[in-house]
């Protein structure tokens, strides 16, 4: 049985912790031993008493929406072509120079396999 615990509860277990045991704290406020020491814990390494979703995740994305559009026209142009040619028509045209594996990932998150190309 999961139950929303809001923030300003949680808060006030951290201010209790200065002068009770987290199984003292539990027992006051009627909650888990376990999830009382979850939010102190999660208090102690964070400064906060709840877990704030990542703003960006991952490593940000090298080709352009631009770039993107370049390399989807070539592969429209020539539906055979290899990733070595596309690598090298984005750095003689675009300027830009990235692996082979970026090409493909990015060729993949837009729907295109090596059935496709």
């Amino acid at each position: 049985n999961r139950q929303h615990i809001p923030e300003a509860v949680k808060q006030q277990w951290v201010t209790m912790s200065t002068l009770m045991s987290s199984q003292e704290i539990a027992q006051a406020t009627g909650t888990s031993h376990r999830t009382v020491n979850q939010v102190l814990q999660l208090s102690r390494l964070t400064g906060s008493v709840v877990k704030k979703p990542c703003t960006a995740s991952g490593h940000p994305h090298t080709l352009t929406a631009h770039d993107v559009q370049y390399l989807l026209s070539c592969i429209r142009h020539s539906l055979d072509i290899y990733l070595s040619k596309l690598q090298y028509h984005l750095e003689k045209t675009r300027g830009v120079y990235v692996s082979m594996c970026t090409i493909q990932c990015t060729l993949w998150r837009h729907g295109f396999t090596h059935k496709h190309v």
